[in-house]
C-alpha cells in the first residue's frame, strides 16, 4: 500500500476501490450496505488484518462519506419511512422504505415518461442516477430498518438509465448481499430495452406496468412510453421472465372510469394469454392536482374476481404510506410547484 494512497479516496461506496485491497474493500462496502460503520476489528475477525497505512485509508473514506444524505424523513402511521436524499450537485430524489422489509428506490430525478396519473413525471426529467446514488438509497433505508428486498419503482423509468440500473442490481447483490431475484425492475416496456435486459449477468425479476392493454387507452395515460405494440411488449417481457425464471408481474393502477370496465377486463385477459405471470391492480393513491379517483372496493375485488375466474392470478396492492406521501405514484421533485 502506497503512503500516497489516502490522496486517491473519493466519496461513494465505490471510492474505498481506489486504495484498498479489493477484498478489503468489498468488506467495507458490505459492512456500509448492512447499514454500519466498518472498524478494524471487524477486519480482524474475518483474517482481513488492515495495516497502520489501510486504517488510514479505511477512516479518510469514512470521513469523506456516501455521495449522498438524507435531508428529510417522513414517517407514516403504517410504519413507513420516506427519506428524501439530496445528491452531490443539489438535486433531491425520493427513497421508501417499507415494514415488509422492502425498498422503493429511484433511478432518475424525475421521469421522462409522463404517466397522466404519477407525481414522478410532473416535471419531466432531469438527469439519470448513478450506481452510487442508486445503491446508497438502500443503505439509507438499512440505516432506518431491516432491508432485504429492493423494487425500481420510484422516481423515473429505470430503462431509460437501463446500464447504471442493471450495475446497481449487481451491486446490491454483492455489496448489499440482496440476490437478484429479491430485486424487481418496474418499467413501461420497450422491446429492444427488454431484449436487451436479457444481456445482463445479474437480472432482476420484472414488474411490466401495463395499466391498460387497450392502444388508444395507453397511449393516452403513458405518453412518452415505447410505442411498440402492447401484445409484442408483453411477449418481450414474458421472455425475459421466462429467462430469469420467476414470474412476469403486470401492474395495473386502477383508475375510476378509465381502466376499470368489463371491456378492459376482457382486453386484459387477452393479452395475457399464455403468459406465465400475474397481475397486481394497484389502488390509485390521490395525488394533488390530478383529476383521478380510485374505484369502489367491490369493483376492484370484482375485478381481481373476474381476473382469477379467466386462470389468471390477480392480486390487489395497497400501497404503503399514502397519508406521508410515500406510496406508488406520488413520489415527486419537491422543490416544484404544479402550475407555477
Amino acid at each position: 500500500m502506497s503512503d500516497a494512497a489516502p490522496n486517491l479516496i473519493a466519496s461513494g461506496l465505490s471510492g474505498v476501490l481506489q486504495a484498498l485491497p479489493t477484498q478489503k474493500a468489498l468488506l467495507a462496502r458490505r459492512i456500509v450496505g448492512a447499514g454500519r460503520t466498518p472498524t478494524p476489528p471487524e477486519f480482524d475477525r474475518r483474517g482481513m488484518r488492515l495495516s497502520a497505512n489501510e486504517e488510514a485509508v479505511l477512516q479518510q473514506w469514512l470521513d469523506a462519506g456516501l455521495v449522498t444524505k438524507v435531508v428529510q424523513e417522513s414517517r407514516s402511521k403504517d410504519g413507513t419511512v420516506k427519506l428524501l436524499i439530496a445528491l452531490q450537485d443539489g438535486k433531491k430524489v425520493e427513497t421508501v422504505a417499507m415494514t415488509v422489509g422492502a425498498c422503493c428506490v429511484s433511478s432518475q430525478v424525475g421521469c421522462a415518461v409522463g404517466c397522466r396519473f404519477c407525481a414522478s413525471g410532473l416535471f419531466g426529467v432531469e438527469r439519470h442516477l448513478t450506481p452510487d446514488e442508486i445503491v446508497e438509497q438502500v443503505v439509507h433505508a438499512r440505516r432506518v430498518m431491516p432491508i432485504d428486498r429492493i423494487v425500481y419503482m420510484g422516481m423515473g423509468e429505470p430503462s431509460h438509465n437501463l446500464d447504471n440500473v442493471m450495475t446497481a442490481v449487481a451491486r446490491i447483490r454483492d455489496e448489499v448481499l440482496i440476490s437478484p431475484r429479491r430485486q424487481t425492475f418496474s418499467t413501461v416496456g420497450g422491446v429492444k430495452p427488454l431484449e436487451r435486459m436479457r444481456t445482463f449477468a445479474a437480472r432482476p425479476c420484472l414488474a411490466l406496468s401495463l395499466h391498460s392493454a387497450n392502444e388508444a387507452t395507453r397511449r393516452e395515460l403513458l405518453p412518452r412510453a415505447h410505442k411498440d405494440p402492447i401484445p409484442d411488449i408483453v411477449a418481450a417481457a414474458d421472455a425475459y421472465a421466462r429467462d430469469v425464471g420467476t414470474p412476469l408481474q403486470v401492474e395495473w393502477t386502477l383508475l375510476a372510469g378509465i381502466n376499470d370496465s368489463d371491456q378492459d377486463i376482457d382486453e386484459l385477459c387477452t393479452v395475457l394469454q399464455g403468459v406465465r405471470g400475474f397481475v397486481n391492480f394497484i389502488v390509485y393513491n390521490t395525488v394533488e392536482g390530478l383529476p383521478f379517483t380510485a374505484p369502489s372496493r367491490e369493483r376492484i375485488i370484482a375485478m381481481a374476481r373476474a381476473v382469477k375466474a379467466r386462470g389468471i392470478l390477480a392480486t390487489v396492492r395497497d400501497s404503503s404510506g399514502p397519508d406521508a406521501q410515500a406510496a406508488c405514484g406520488q413520489l415527486r421533485l419537491r422543490d416544484r410547484v404544479v402550475g407555477a
